[in-house]
């Protein structure tokens, strides 16, 4: 292997110099990139529910409610490892990408033998080849979980966006194809399946590193403890994250796991391409500032105030004009999900906020904490979910948004106390730009009862542009409002400028 290919990857000395620079250009890069995801989602979103049953959407969701489990597993924490490790060579990251594959190849055979047990806990015997060409998707997974570390590791989120854009692009072309074809619920697992391969491709096109042979004494022990916190956090909450759907699906059948999910993705994906792209610059930028406590606070403050000005008009937006856009996007035969698509709503509302601690504790090293914090929030779902789902759809979406607020209350009082992060002002930050867009709400509402609930769909666009001026002067007439609206206006005239 050439030598100045290991420096590249494996060394972060030469971007000390520019580090502020290169971590808002590549947070402005994978914002792109998320819009550029999340326009083709809708899209696909659009043009799929009109060829497939919401019964083919719930068929797939209901697998990868199980598998998610696995999904959370498959990478140990040994990505995020490879990226928050001050100083880690080939031979490190060598073995941790055999491990990484080994992790995968058992995985996959483990579902591909559980298959039809899946089938018979839902009843469903589609669900037997579902669960085994899903299964085979972590083979793919296995092979590039260390080389996207690594990209991250050397802020190339160039590379990445462009890997999750074309590998989105072209899968979506291939269940679109199948789904018109009449593939009915194989279009959707197509597409799972044909973005892996595109994935492992465009990721060895973009990091040419080839691992070496594992070694003994390579010096991963404490790679190996930081992954198996890291670890432990994603099983216990992603899987806790997964029974909404596997009760339904096993109480109420894939019509209504079909109508949950739906309504989850139109509520997350306007909000994800500002979230994904923050967190995702979050844990290289926060780690390369762990001995900078300082620094460290003031970049986690910013990006908490990023975040909120820019997602909870939105979620406020989507939830006032919810029967609209679900009609709009899915079609008249999805209306029974807008109150489910509300509900979340009041969930998304503060959900990024939630998901900002994580990357915070992991960059501090505080993984053990992080595992502890998981465990205490997969409890609360699970207490909240239970209890909703005695009232069917409706109850389980509740019991879910109420769990997020528990969450956000346990990552303040508990996850932020073992970070260098002061509490207060954070606080006091959510609290003013909530307030805000309460206010923003009542507005929107005010204005549609004036207007009439009922009008084209193409009048959405005034009530965007007209919402958007409304936000803006709101901010206006706050103190500091103006001067914020003003920096904002030169940090996004800056990126521009750089990108050209």
């Amino acid at each position: 292997m050439n030598e100045n290919k290991k420096i590249d990857f494996f060394s972060t000395n030469d971007l000390s110099k520019h580090f502020i620079s290169k971590t808002v250009m590549g947070g402005s890069i994978i914002m792109a990139a998320e819009v550029c995801s999340s326009v083709l989602r809708i899209g696909s979103v659009a043009v799929l529910a009109r060829l497939l049953m919401p019964e083919d959407f719930g068929l797939l969701a209901m697998v990868t409610a199980l598998t998610v489990f696995a999904e959370r597993f498959k990478d140990a924490g040994l990505g995020d490892a490879t990226v928050q490790t001050p100083d880690i060579n080939h031979e490190q990251v060598s073995s941790l990408f055999w491990i990484n594959l080994s992790i995968c190849f058992g995985i996959a055979l483990i579902l591909a033998c559980l298959s039809k047990a899946v089938a018979w806990f839902y009843k469903d015997p589609r669900l037997t080849a579902v669960t085994i060409v899903i299964a085979s998707t972590f083979l793919f997974s296995g092979l590039v979980i260390q080389h996207q570390a690594l990209l991250r590791r050397r802020l190339y989120f160039g590379k990445l966006a462009f890997i999750q854009i074309s590998s989105i692009f072209l899968s979506l072309i291939i269940a679109i194809i199948l789904a018109y074809s009449g593939f009915g619920y194989w279009a959707l697992v197509a597409r799972e399946l044909s973005r892996a391969i595109f994935v492992v491709i465009g990721t060895w096109l973009a990091c040419p590193w080839i691992p070496g042979l594992p070694k003994r004494r390579a010096g991963i022990a404490r790679l190996l403890t930081f992954g198996k916190n890291v670890t432990g956090f994603n099983l216990v909450y992603f899987f806790s994250r997964s029974v909404d759907k596997i009760l339904l699906g096993r109480l109420h059948g894939p019509y209504w796991v079909g109508m949950y999910t739906n309504a989850y993705q139109l509520i997350s994906l306007p909000i994800n391409q500002i979230k994904y792209p923050v967190q995702t610059v979050a844990l290289p930028a926060l780690s390369a500032l762990q001995s900078e406590p300082p620094e460290f606070c003031s970049y986690f403050q910013k990006m908490v105030h990023l975040l909120t000005f820019v997602c909870m008009p939105v979620v406020v937006f989507l939830a006032v004009f919810a029967d609209v856009i679900v009609d709009l996007i899915l079609g008249p035969q999805w209306l029974k999900a807008v109150p489910i698509f509300q509900i979340f709503a009041i969930g998304a509302f503060i959900e990024p906020i939630v998901h900002t601690v994580g990357p915070a504790m992991v960059a501090a090293g505080k993984t053990g904490e992080y595992f502890r914090l998981g465990f205490i929030e997969s409890v609360l779902l699970l207490v909240c979910l239970s209890l909703g789902s005695i009232w069917g759809a409706m109850g389980i979406t509740t019991g879910y948004t109420v769990a997020m607020y528990f969450s956000l209350i346990a990552r303040f009082v508990y996850g932020l106390q073992q970070t260098p992060v002061k509490i207060i002002p954070i606080v006091r930050t959510v609290a003013t730009n909530g307030g805000i867009n309460i206010i923003f709400a009542l507005i929107l509402i005010s204005a549609r009862y004036l207007v009439g609930w009922n009008f084209l769909p193409q009048w959405v666009v005034a009530f965007i542009i007209g919402g958007a001026a409304i936000y803006f002067l709101i901010w206006i007439f706050i103190p500091g409002g103006k001067q914020m609206l003003c920096d904002y206006y030169s940090y996004a005239k800056n990126v521009f400028t750089t990108a050209k």
